[in-house]
């Protein structure tokens, strides 16, 4: 992963994907007309206090947490 910053899941209706972007700041850098499903924060204040360093604990428990049916739910 590139580092610090916001890594987010969207549904791209024009292709009709799901595509990963990294963006550098919650307010900009978004693709154009695509729809958020989810979003993670990889910056240090997301994980410092539970996970200090280790990134890539955050990022296990990140995923084991997600509630795939609300991201369904999002793509209607």
């Amino acid at each position: 992963m590139r580092g610090i910053g916001w890594i987010v899941l969207y549904w791209e209706p024009r292709t009709g994907r799901m595509v990963n972007v990294w963006i550098n700041e919650h307010d900009t850098g978004h693709l154009a007309g695509a729809k958020p499903l989810l979003i993670m924060d990889v910056f240090e204040h997301a994980y410092m206090i539970d996970y200090q360093l280790d990134k890539a604990k955050y990022i296990d428990s990140f995923f084991k947490n997600i509630n795939w049916k609300v991201i369904v739910e999002r793509l209607k």
